[in-house]
């Protein structure tokens, strides 16, 4: 009821701020712990987190310190429970918040005072609840000790993490079960050890919720919540390791500041400290989980959108890396043709050309970097004229992809041709342009210049027809004139894209040393003549 009442009561704020706020590791930790403390959910600010990284909003470093803090601020609730649990009358303390509260739910407008009102209540009957527990775990703690039932030493540690695990997993509710926790040990019934043991297993219990969440997730939200595993995990063993060593030292700490040591505080102190000490860990840590994590929950895009050819061991050799350039250029001019086959298609294959589309500008800033470094050392002419030439490749496979794309939105809008005639000369034209992709795509066996050539000469007739269908349909009023200049429009990108990757596919064949550079120019100047200038 307190977490609900919260969240409600929050609003669009948890997401505005994991939005504005994370901008850097520094100010995701401390979101996450604001944003923990203020809701009372690590669950809530770390499914939040997940759901921003799933749809790109938050890069997966800066979340990861979001999911670090939001572990942090999850203790804020032992504090509430160990600093007004045990000090005075509960029951004079809590009852307040509960009829507070329920006469808000009851008679305030507006969704934001009800929900304050169920964030009172909520507040007040937890520490109602506390009180129940503490009076029967004093009783029961005079005459039972959790610890008899336990193995000694490392093993029974480990049962006690398993209980808190099970216990976490089961009510969904890591607060719940360190209040539950934090009173069996205020009341006998477990000692101090065993309760921060049961502790870390609350923190691994949390993980479930992320695991969840990430189901059917992105490559991104899954390593986001292996993340939360690992942290917890890592963070869990270590202060198992070293449970004695904290406790020894929460105690001399309680001893300078002279403050009794109680169960209650010594568990919300530990919970806080052996947080904290992941947070540390998590400083040096950080990178290498994010490089480890980033190889892997790779989806087949990111993979198909992964250098195959280009390393750095190559650019030592500057024709292997020219020769491992070209390879990789063959594939992005496979990713070209391919939206523009589906561009040609009736209706267009919008998802299929986008999904290239994607590979592709993923996959080219890593060419243009490889490129660069290459272009660092000292080359002789020939080769600084072939990594001219692989730029301008690249370029002219983005613009024939982006020139796609375009065709294909406005192609689905505008559906199918007007009248029979023009049916039929839409369709020869985007046959002839799927033929010309087919053609082009320098993976083929028998890719060649010769061919490309004589296809985008038919490509360019199909049009000319096209265009002569329309404005005599246009000119007869056959058709309404701004529909005959969509149609004019498509066939002008379906054309501009083929155009691109017919001089893609040029400059591959100069690289290839199947054209000469000055063929490759003449021919882009017919091109150029036909009214496309060069990009």
């Amino acid at each position: 009821m307190l977490t609900e009442g919260l969240k409600l009561a929050a609003g669009r704020t948890l997401p505005a701020l994991l939005e504005r706020g994370t901008a850097t590791p520094a100010r995701g930790l401390a979101a996450g712990m604001l944003m923990t403390a203020a809701v009372q959910s690590s669950t809530a600010v770390t499914v939040a987190s997940i759901g921003f990284v799933n749809t790109g909003l938050l890069s997966l470093k800066n979340a990861m310190w979001v999911i670090f803090g939001s572990n942090v601020g999850t203790t804020m609730n032992a504090w509430l429970v160990a600093a007004l649990g045990f000090s005075f009358r509960i029951d004079a303390f809590a009852l307040p918040f509960v009829g507070v509260g329920a006469v808000l739910m009851l008679a305030a407008h507006g969704v934001r005072p009800r929900a304050l009102g169920q964030a009172l209540a909520g507040f007040g009957v937890l520490f109602l609840g506390i009180d129940v527990l503490k009076d029967a775990f004093s009783g029961v703690g005079a005459a039972i000790s959790l610890q008899d039932y336990v193995m000694p030493g490392v093993a029974g540690w480990l049962t006690l993490v398993a209980i808190g695990t099970v216990l976490t997993v089961l009510m969904q509710a890591s607060g719940a079960v360190i209040a539950i926790i934090i009173t069996a040990a205020q009341g006998g019934l477990m000692s101090v050890e065993a309760a921060c043991a049961m502790v870390i297993g609350t923190n691994i219990g949390t993980t479930s919720t992320a695991i969840l969440s990430a189901i059917g997730a992105t490559s991104s939200a899954r390593r986001l919540a292996a993340a939360h595993v690992m942290f917890n995990l890592v963070t869990g063993s270590v202060a198992l390791l070293i449970l004695p060593l904290l406790i020894g030292l929460l105690g001399l700490l309680r001893t300078w500041f002279e403050q009794p040591a109680t169960p209650a505080v010594m568990v919300a102190m530990f919970h806080t400290v052996f947080n904290l000490l992941g947070v540390l860990l998590m400083v040096v840590l950080a990178a290498p989980m994010l490089r480890f994590l980033s190889r892997r929950f790779r989806s087949r895009e990111e993979e198909i959108a992964r250098p195959r050819h280009l390393d750095a061991p190559s650019l030592a050799v500057p024709d292997l890396a020219l020769h491992a350039l070209r390879q990789e250029l063959g594939r992005t001019q496979s990713f070209a043709t391919t939206a523009l086959t589906g561009a040609a298609r009736i209706p267009p294959d919008t998802p299929w050309i986008e999904r290239q589309a994607s590979t592709l500008d993923t996959l080219a800033p890593a060419i243009t970097a490889y490129i660069g470094n290459l272009s660092g050392t000292t080359l002789p002419a020939a080769l600084v004229e072939a990594l001219a030439r692989s730029l301008r490749t690249l370029q002219y496979q983005e613009n024939a992809v982006a020139a796609a794309r375009q065709a294909a939105t406005l192609g689905a809008a505008l559906g199918t041709a007007p009248g029979a005639e023009l049916d039929a000369a839409v369709a020869t034209f985007r046959q002839a342009v799927a033929a010309l992709a087919a053609g082009a795509d320098a993976s083929r066996g028998e890719f060649s210049a010769a061919a490309v050539e004589a296809l985008l000469a038919e490509v360019e007739a199909r049009y000319q027809a096209l265009k002569e269908a329309l404005l005599i349909h246009g000119a007869h009023a056959r058709i309404d004139i701004a529909a005959m200049q969509d149609w004019l429009r498509l066939a002008s990108l379906q054309r501009r894209a083929t155009e691109q990757v017919a001089k893609a596919a040029r400059m591959l064949a100069v690289l290839d040393g199947d054209l000469s550079p000055q063929q490759a120019a003449e021919a882009n100047a017919v091109d150029d003549g036909n009214g496309h200038p060069e990009s």
